[in-house]
């Protein structure tokens, strides 16, 4: 057996284990990738990429390249219902489909309110390559068709054992760290025994179908993504997945009536969807046949010692909403800066233990509000929907754990409405500057270091960061921000959006969440910061 140290071992190749390895590059930690299949997914699943993952992805320098891919589905607009693809009528589709043009203008605006970056829509199998790309240019070590046979860790590390499905090598990996990165069924999970908690399966058992077939006589591109089908036979939901001939059939079974995915071969399928458009001579390519089902599962811990779950190894949620792999992108982000701050010796240890202080309420918040979205579509009744408004479920929730110093008198923090104020364990806010002759967002300053944003007059502020930073070998980049500053202001006051005064300051993590701010001047920066920094970092309270 061959023995090889790195600082992270990752299993799983899906979009978690993906911008886990291009997050931890990002912050210059080398990692082993290994994925068991033999490449990346080849069924289109999570088509719905959410603002705030596409921020992650600017910072990536990928923004355009997945903007770019989505270009098909772009104009794709909300859901209608009818017996079969055939009975359509058209006037009455031009007058919803009109109706769904003002809702996503009024979603659109909300979204640039907050963000540089707009959602898209990009299924797996488009958006795992350009992630792949991206690593290998960034010289990733990533192997396919390679498992995770067994591991242990003991107080230095994890010593896992993998195996080359396809040659039968085995090899022993050393590495400081395990990212459990390997889905819904992971047997890391299990491993750790690490119980879950959740209603199981609730919204019922599906067979997703993918198929090719020309249904242009009946749809013109740019219309609906989700068409309800409400043919008893075959009721289920006709989803587009490349704006031409490529499309996925949803369609229930019932495992308590002795039915199961075995029971669906492609001649089968074929029938089902002829039925679903309401002919029966219609040329059809089946390219894969998924079974899954609409659950709820969250494991009780994030973290097993030197082991960390993400993506859906970690939580499971209802696809009502979209929120799941970019609840599980958003996992990998939080992490990865920690695991690169311990991994470099510029925090504790003890810093790792707020990934599930603060992921675990994250995924909590989003799986209920996923699940109560769920049974308000199945239910048709809006009053199962809780309290929580979307915008503040995908960017405005707030973090709280000992990597964010509380402000005193801290309030309780609404999810009802979206609140992005400058609050220390919110994710600051959006606006945009003008920085060396170019216009930018607040958040294309954020990413690989702290970020300590000032009002103009910041020359205390600079010489403070720029010694605790040489004391603690951590970078902290400074920014004043104001009509002479470095960062001059196009539209919003910043002290207005992160309410402070002039004299005020706002520390940011490198996750884009704030950490501490002082709305007023400090009478000794330096002393301040450096505490602050300290507690974040080495977590001593």
């Amino acid at each position: 057996m061959i023995h090889k140290h790195v600082p992270v071992l990752i299993v799983g190749g899906g979009l978690s284990g993906l911008t886990s390895a291009l997050f931890l590059a990002r912050h210059n930690v080398d990692y082993l990738l290994i994925e068991k299949h033999t490449g990346t997914a080849i069924h289109p699943k999570a088509g719905g990429i959410t603002f705030r993952t596409m921020e992650l992805f600017r910072q990536l320098g990928l923004e355009a390249a997945i903007r770019t891919a989505s270009e098909p589905l772009d104009n794709i607009r909300g859901r209608i219902a009818v017996d079969t693809i055939k009975s359509i009528d058209p006037e009455k589709l031009e007058t919803a489909e009109n109706s769904q043009k003002a809702l996503e203008k009024e979603r659109i605006e909300n979204f640039e309110k907050v963000s540089p970056s707009k959602p898209a829509s990009c299924y797996q199998i488009e958006l795992e390559p350009i992630l792949l790309q991206a690593a290998k240019e960034g010289k990733g070590h990533i192997r396919y068709n390679t498992e995770l046979i067994e591991y242990h860790q003991d107080d230095l590390g994890v010593t896992a054992t993998i195996i080359n499905r396809e040659t039968g090598k085995k090899e022993k990996i050393r590495s400081d760290y395990l990212v459990a990165a390997d889905g819904a069924k992971s047997t890391i999970r299990q491993h750790t025994k690490i119980p879950t908690t959740g209603r199981g399966v609730i919204g019922g058992h599906y067979i997703n179908i993918y198929f090719q077939a020309d249904l242009s006589r009946f749809l013109k591109a740019s219309q609906f993504g989700w068409i309800q089908i409400l043919n008893p036979e075959v009721f289920g939901a006709l989803i587009i997945v490349n704006n031409c001939d490529e499309w996925i059939y949803h369609v229930a079974y019932n495992p308590s009536n002795g039915e199961s995915p075995e029971d669906f071969s492609k001649e089968r399928c074929c029938e089902i969807i002829k039925k679903a458009i309401g002919v029966s001579n219609l040329d059809i390519v089946i390219f894969s046949i998924l079974p899954w089902a609409a659950a709820e599962q969250t494991a009780t811990r994030f973290q097993d010692n030197r082991v960390f779950l993400i993506g859906d190894a970690a939580h499971l949620m209802p696809p009502a909403g979209g929120f799941g792999s970019n609840t599980g992108i958003q996992d990998a982000h939080n992490l990865a800066w920690k695991l690169a701050a311990v991994i470099h010796k510029q925090a504790h240890p003890r810093l790792l233990q707020t990934y599930h202080d603060e992921r675990h309420y994250a995924a909590e918040v989003t799986t209920k509000y996923a699940s109560d979205l769920l049974f308000s579509v199945i239910e048709k009744d809006v009053s199962t929907l809780n309290s929580m408004d979307h915008l503040a479920v995908t960017v405005g929730y707030k973090y709280n754990s000992t990597a964010i110093i509380k402000e005193n008198f801290d309030t309780p923090h609404r999810m009802d409405q979206l609140e992005l104020n400058g609050r220390p364990g919110t994710r600051a806010p959006h606006m945009w500057l003008k920085y060396q002759d170019k216009r930018i967002s607040t958040l294309d300053l954020i990413g690989e270091n702290f970020v300590l944003f000032t009002g103009e007059d910041n020359s205390l502020w600079r010489t403070a960061a720029r010694n605790i930073s040489s004391h603690l070998g951590v970078p902290i980049n400074v920014y004043s921000i104001g009509s002479q500053g470095d960062c001059v202001e196009s539209e919003d006051s910043w002290e207005a959006l992160y309410d402070v005064t002039s004299q005020g300051a706002v520390l940011i993590r490198p996750d884009g969440f704030v950490a501490w701010r002082t709305k007023e001047r400090v009478s000794n920066p330096y002393q301040i910061l450096k505490q602050v920094m300290t507690s974040i970092l080495w977590q001593i309270n």
